[in-house]
């Protein structure tokens, strides 16, 4: 199919131009940008209230599909990106989140909760993908295996469409809700990882299935606090691996939970395994400790490029403290991934970037400024979101993103 792009008039924008657009879809993947409650140039409204905010976002949501020729039915996957100090209970939103979807969709979901959004008064963005191919039906099925916690329709631990699948975030609780091993990042992100992988299983699919990953854990941006959890989710992958991204979060829910995780995987529809290509560009950048993932990775159309970041090969941060230069290196470096596939900016139908910030728009502004200058509209969906910190210090912003290109 010829891509696709939504950009419905009269909807929210920045208070800068940039060349995204609010959804895309190519191949069998729809990708959105993360959806908020604005208006044009950046104006929040209903500052302060969550779900108020929540539920324009979906609105927004609902168009972009419908300008797409998409329904929520469509979604395989949401990310909720929300603002709280640590008094949201993060389970009742879930709860009222669903019941604003409402019936007839089926969708994977993960949480991740955050210090600030990128303008004051924002308390929610939105992000989402979805599965769905022209003049085809694609098998769908679900999975919500027995000992983890019921998430409430129309969330699922695990959903398939066609060759995709995806999981929710997954955490350290049992079928009751009841938190496990409080505190310890290491127990946790081992729980964390056997659902994942109860999950792949119930869907026809492994780990070698998985093309990309997200670990979101409890940490004040130390190199020790990353590499706890690193090394446990790193045995769980066979060289090559998957693409990833690390980030840490000043709160995870419930209290005393530590490490949340989420996979992509791929798998023939006819229980094959998929051929896939991998990238390391040489002289690209590596980690302090040794791991198994890949910078890029593509199975079938999709090209997956792990957070990207402002490394030398030893894993030392290149201009400490900088976000221009370090935006512009992590963008260079998705450039020199994609090279590797024959492909270029032009392919990327999803990014997102995670930054260290507040919600003063400048820090949004310094980072998005850099990244949104590689590309010429339509561009891809984008989201980008504040952390107090990356996983190393002095590191400002991990950009990943996703590509089509058959």
């Amino acid at each position: 199919m010829t891509r696709k792009f939504a950009d419905p008039d009269g909807q929210w924008t920045l208070k800068i131009p940039v060349p995204y657009v609010k959804g895309v879809w190519d191949d069998d993947l729809i990708t959105l940008s993360g959806q908020v409650d604005m208006k044009g140039d950046g104006i929040v409204q209903h500052a302060g209230d969550l779900d108020t905010q929540t539920g324009i976002a979906l609105g927004h949501i609902r168009k972009v599909l419908a300008e797409l020729g998409a329904s929520m039915a469509d979604l395989t996957k949401l990310v909720v990106f929300y603002k709280t100090d640590g008094s949201v209970d993060e389970d009742a939103y879930r709860a009222r989140l669903g019941a604003m979807i409402g019936d007839g969709a089926e969708m994977a979901i993960t949480f991740v909760p955050l210090p600030n959004l990128g303008y004051p008064g924002m308390m929610v963005e939105i992000d989402g993908y979805g599965v769905k191919s022209p003049g085809q039906n694609l098998a769908r099925r679900s999975t919500n295996p027995d000992g983890l916690m019921p998430l409430g329709g129309p969330f699922v631990h695990g959903i398939r469409c066609g060759e995709m699948i995806f999981t929710s975030g997954q955490d350290a609780r049992d079928a009751s809700g009841k938190l496990l091993h409080p505190g310890d990042s290491v127990a946790q992100s081992k729980l964390c990882l056997d659902n994942t992988v109860r999950i792949l299983d119930a869907l026809g699919a492994d780990m070698k299935d998985a093309v990309k990953f997200n670990a979101y854990y409890r940490g004040a941006g130390t190199a020790e606090e990353w590499e706890r959890s690193a090394r446990v989710r790193a045995s769980y992958f066979e060289e090559p691996g998957p693409t990833a991204t690390g980030l840490p979060v000043h709160h995870l829910h419930p209290a005393g939970a530590a490490f949340r995780f989420d996979c992509w995987a791929m798998r023939g529809e006819d229980g094959s395994r998929l051929a896939r290509e991998h990238v390391w560009p040489e002289g690209h950048w590596d980690w302090p400790i040794h791991l198994p993932y890949k910078h890029g990775l593509k199975c079938g159309s999709k090209i997956f490029v792990g957070g990207q970041v402002s490394l030398d090969p030893k894993g030392a941060v290149i201009d400490p403290g900088k976000m221009g230069p370090q935006t512009a290196r992590a963008m260079d470096n998705i450039g020199r991934v994609l090279a590797g596939f024959d492909a270029g900016f032009g392919d990327i139908v999803k990014q997102n970037s995670f930054y260290a910030g507040t919600d003063d728009p400048g820090d949004l502004h310094s980072n998005v400024d850099v990244r949104s200058s590689y590309f010429s509209k339509p561009g891809p969906a984008s989201t980008g979101v504040p952390l107090n910190y990356l996983a190393y210090k002095d590191m400002l912003t991990e950009i990943e993103a996703i590509a089509v290109k058959k």
